[in-house]
């Protein structure tokens, strides 16, 4: 009868204790879909310039000084940037990690999976023809000296023919590599960017709080009046850039959209400064698809050339 009743007391025993893991668990669980549907599809202004990759900006909230300057100067200068100080932009993600909340803006960054960012070009020199070693072997076993300059001639052409497509070829490869490292460029532009907070998050369970969130980048984000309303709504008629997810500078509203045009925007972001084109037509040139657009404001006149979408060449002029 006792060894029953020590059985039944382990037996509950063991049940709390797996009803406590579990229910931890749930409450770790809750904090990511609970920070996803508070923060993602809102828009945000940012108060520095973010680096175009998925690197991001590295916070740690429980230091004296939370922001990680070195790794910031570095990822700026690498890679440049993709938010501007005073940009608005949609929380696209946010993730719970073990160690880390990622906080994902505009996309996250450029150079997460399946973003290529591989901008090398192999070229591998031609190396002599075996009619050019033949040239080579006959010349050094030629004693007339008329046919050996013969030969000679032929072997200059052939090998200066080798030297030439090699030139051709490597040139080729250099412009590739260049238009490639121009590709990743724009679309680091694009890409966006992101914060990781440096915590615990996961043995945070509910204490890892919208609010918490905020405390950590309130040095580095805006949450409210610029983007959203108190209530965390975009305000009516929608924000700017909304269900975009893409940057919107602060010329935007009002100030010389000019200043804010630069390579490597994507087309809706022109037409976020500037409305629709009043005139669009496509070409061909060198084999790459080009379209032109024609924007107009209040004083200028805008021409535009997009390739895949993106800003490769624009002229503003007075109207």
């Amino acid at each position: 009868m006792r060894r029953c009743r020590w059985l039944s007391v382990g037996f509950c025993s063991l049940a709390w204790v797996v009803l406590v893991l579990v229910g931890a668990s749930r409450v770790a669980a809750q904090n990511p879909e609970a920070l996803s549907s508070f923060f993602e599809g809102k828009q945000v202004v940012v108060k520095m310039d973010m680096p175009g990759t998925q690197k991001g900006v590295d916070i740690y909230p429980n230091r004296p000084q939370p922001l990680d300057a070195k790794s910031y100067g570095d990822r700026l200068k690498q890679f440049g940037v993709s938010l501007q100080r005073g940009d608005t932009v949609m929380v696209t993600k946010v993730k719970v990690n073990k160690d880390n909340v990622e906080f994902q803006l505009g996309g996250g960054g450029y150079g997460t999976a399946g973003d290529n960012t591989d901008t090398a070009v192999h070229f591998t020199p031609a190396e002599k023809s075996d009619r050019e070693k033949d040239l080579e072997n006959q010349i050094s076993n030629e004693s007339d000296p008329d046919k050996r300059r013969s030969l000679q001639r032929e072997l200059d052409y052939v090998r200066s023919e080798r030297e030439r497509r090699n030139r051709i070829d490597s040139a080729r490869a250099q412009d590739d590599a260049e238009r490639r490292t121009g590709q990743v460029a724009m679309k680091r532009q694009q890409g966006g960017s992101r914060f990781n907070i440096k915590l615990n998050a996961r043995a945070m369970g509910d204490s890892l709080t919208p609010q918490v969130i905020e405390s950590a980048l309130a040095q580095y984000v805006s949450f409210s009046g610029d983007a959203t309303g108190a209530d965390g709504a975009h305000p009516a008629g929608g924000a700017p850039g909304e269900g975009t997810g893409l940057a919107v500078h602060p010329s935007d509203n009002g100030a010389d959209p000019a200043q804010s045009l630069k390579k490597g925007m994507s087309r809706e972001q022109v037409e976020a400064l500037y409305g629709p084109a009043v005139e669009a037509h496509d070409r061909t040139e060198n084999g790459m698809g080009i379209t032109s657009c024609t924007y107009k404001s209040k004083d200028e006149r805008v021409q535009a050339d997009f390739v895949n979408g993106v800003l490769v060449q624009y002229s503003v002029s007075s109207r």
